[in-house]
């Protein structure tokens, strides 16, 4: 018990040091042949101010980003304000996306606040890594998968061999020491 709450004290210690500017995670859901990825925006605290401003450097042709349906937060590009922009990063085999809150201050994430509702369809799976930047910065940082959802065609097979291995088991179930 003692080694296991040392290990999760030194995670907690390398994960803190670990913090720029802000977080950022994401989850990748396959969906009819596409992959959804949804991020959240985290405000550490450590650009002493609000975020404003997240920008998206993507390993993939902005060909594979369904453009049309870029998910944004209210006051971040969309009919309420902010802007939104994509195109081709520094090589036509990268992409970007930036979203900037409106102008007015009212939708900027505050220290010690997330926001979710950052999102894109894409038609491959992208890879790693993703990386971003905040509020004008040039200094990037990379985001965090937090889960991917097992499509469902791959997670029937999944859940059948963890059944068999279960039910393999001498006692019928978990074996405990």
């Amino acid at each position: 018990m003692r080694r296991l709450t040392l290990l999760l004290a030194v995670v907690a210690l390398c994960s803190v040091g670990s913090l720029d500017a802000g977080v950022l995670t994401y989850t990748i859901t396959p969906n009819a042949g596409q992959f959804t990825y949804d991020f959240t925006l985290t405000n550490t605290g450590d650009t002493g101010g609000t975020l404003f401003d997240l920008f998206l450097s993507l390993p993939t042709d902005i060909a594979n980003i369904d453009t049309t349906s870029v998910g944004t937060p209210i006051g971040w590009g969309d009919p309420t304000g902010g802007l939104l922009f994509f195109g081709s990063d520094t090589s036509p085999s990268t992409s970007f996306i930036e979203w900037a809150a409106d102008f007015s201050g009212s939708y900027d994430v505050g220290i010690g606040n997330s926001l979710g509702g950052f999102s894109f369809n894409s038609s491959v799976d992208i890879g790693q890594p993703v990386t971003f930047a905040l509020n004008g910065s040039t200094d990037f940082t990379t985001a965090q998968e937090v889960s991917s959802v097992p499509e469902p065609a791959t997670l029937l097979p999944l859940l059948s061999v963890l059944l068999v291995s279960f039910l393999r088991r001498p006692s019928g179930g978990l074996v405990v020491r």
